[in-house]
């Protein structure tokens, strides 16, 4: 009997490893051959083989011929139409990349004029570590190391098999605990191990007086030329996964002969880099220490980038550092939200990204509220003893703080306008004290904020030790800035408010005096 089905593919990254192994898993459990034709590619394939039906590029919109020839081809053809209705759930998500270009650091990052490179956000967050090296291998390499010597065919074949088997009981055993993103990784490898597509390629070369070793490399960088001649840039990622399997089945069988190197031992905080980073690889990392990676040549969709974004961990990628020179003993700084690689942190960019992490933490943990209208000063907008070794310091943590109170959604572009009116006029007032100020649309309630510092700073070549942070909100009236401004100065000049601002004991005392004196 012969059934056949039209299918049009409705998944927006095409037939990956995925929604291929659902479909080969399926189809093996029928004895009916199942030929898949792409109608655009013209490309076939035996539809019980995950790597074959990968081959024909099946893409979006992409319309197949399912041809199914054999006794119980009706039940099959039932079996799989109902499976193609549901490929739509392995539709997955990808982050757009993001990079950043020169020029488009934030202000108070900018005033510390940090040496960086850029690259490719995979994923967000602050890693400070020092760095660590990664030596990666390619198929080129491997197939310079292998033996010499071509045992007999059944010695070869016994070989393979044996290694075959031992690396899927592997898989298995790591499937057996493995949740989440990794647990899909390792059942996307033991599809490729278990691909009869794929054994029977080394077979071949195995006929043809090859070496176990070189027909696993030769078979794995075909299946890999297949994979990147897709017109699908989330599928010819997937070649690092064969490269993967492949440098993993040559250890099951060499072992310590295949002189591969062991996986890379942290015993620190460390910013790991690699021309190239497979899932394995990354998967035999101890995360404890794993602070950060830093790739040259990993896509935003590869496995590897998956699960560095499934863990949470602080990535980049498209970075040459082959030319940039770097200390293994100095700290780096990777800032992931920002696409940048700091190369060289003196003690300020340090001082800097500790606060920063610090307040990116604080604000995760917040809960969020309801939106409200807020008085122009409240007890939480004056900030005791603050810790701070310059004015760029000053301004940043005083906007932070407006930013931790919901009073402000965009920090950058309020510490800009704050750093506008720094520049050509620093708004230091006698006596210690500064009043930055700004009219911005980065401002959600207008506000006085106030700093007393831990110890003085500089501040257009004086002294201060008390900031007054005034931001208006863009929306008030038009005269509500310099009323505000002028109400600020004369407070500050007044020598009874200053002489009972700097013995004010607590914050309190502080508050409920500026308080009343806005008031009278």
């Amino acid at each position: 009997m012969v059934v056949e089905i039209t299918y049009q593919c409705e998944i927006s990254e095409g037939i990956h490893a995925r929604p291929a192994g659902h479909i080969a898993r399926l189809c093996n459990t029928f004895q009916c051959e199942v030929v898949w034709q792409n109608s655009r590619t013209a490309l076939e394939a035996n539809a019980k083989s995950a790597l074959s039906l990968i081959a024909t590029d099946t893409l979006l919109d992409d319309s197949c011929l399912i041809t199914l020839h054999g006794a119980d081809a009706l039940s099959a053809s039932v079996a799989l139409q109902a499976l193609l209705n549901n490929l739509p759930a392995f539709t997955t998500l990808v982050e757009p990349a993001l990079a950043v270009t020169n020029g488009s650091l934030p202000r108070c990052l900018h005033e510390l004029q940090p040496q960086y490179l850029t690259g490719v956000r995979i994923s967000g967050g602050i890693a400070i570590a020092k760095p660590r090296v990664l030596k990666g291998v390619t198929f080129g390499e491997l197939l310079t190391r292998g033996p010499d010597t071509t045992a007999n065919r059944e010695t070869e074949i016994a070989r393979l098999t044996e290694g075959l088997r031992m690396l899927r009981i592997n898989k298995e055993a790591a499937l057996a605990v493995a949740r989440g993103i990794e647990q899909d990784l390792l059942e996307a490898h033991l599809l490729f191990i278990t691909d009869s597509a794929f054994r029977d390629s080394i077979i071949s070369y195995l006929d043809a007086q090859m070496n176990a070793w070189s027909a696993i490399i030769t078979a794995a960088m075909g299946f890999s030329a297949i994979l990147e001649r897709s017109s699908s840039h989330y599928i010819q990622e997937r070649t690092l996964d064969m490269l993967d399997i492949a440098t993993q089945l040559l250890v099951e069988i060499y072992g310590a002969q295949s002189g591969l190197p062991p996986a890379l031992s942290l015993d620190e905080p460390a910013l790991v880099i690699a021309d190239s980073l497979t899932p394995g690889q990354f998967l035999a990392l101890n995360k404890q220490h794993l602070a950060g990676l830093i790739l040259s040549s990993t896509g935003k969709t590869s496995h590897t980038a998956i699960l560095a974004r499934s863990q949470g961990i602080p990535t980049l990628a498209d970075i040459n550092f082959a030319t940039q020179p770097f200390s293994p003993r100095q700290e780096m700084v990777l800032d992931g939200d920002l696409g940048l690689l700091i190369t060289r942190a003196d003690d300020k960019i340090l001082r800097y990204y500790r606060h920063e992490k610090d307040v990116q933490q604080q604000m995760r943990l917040k809960r969020p509220s309801t939106r409200t209208d807020k008085p122009l000063l409240t007890p939480d907008m004056i900030l005791w003893g603050l810790d701070a070794c310059d004015k760029n310091e000053v301004i940043k943590k005083m906007v932070d703080n407006l930013w931790l109170h919901q009073r402000t959604d965009c920090r950058d572009k309020l510490c800009q306008d704050i750093w506008s009116r720094e520049v050509p006029f620093p708004t230091v007032v006698g006596s210690g004290f500064a009043i930055p100020h700004a009219r911005s649309d980065a401002i959600l309630d207008s506000t006085i904020s106030v700093a007393t510092l831990h110890q003085p700073v500089v501040w257009g070549g004086v002294s201060v030790d008390t900031v007054f942070m005034l931001t208006i909100s863009q929306a008030a009236a038009e005269n509500e800035h310099m009323k505000y401004f002028s109400t600020l100065a004369r407070m500050l000049m007044n020598d009874e408010f200053v002489a009972k601002a700097k013995s004010a004991a607590t914050p309190d005392v502080l508050y409920h005096l500026i308080i009343s004196t806005l008031a009278g």
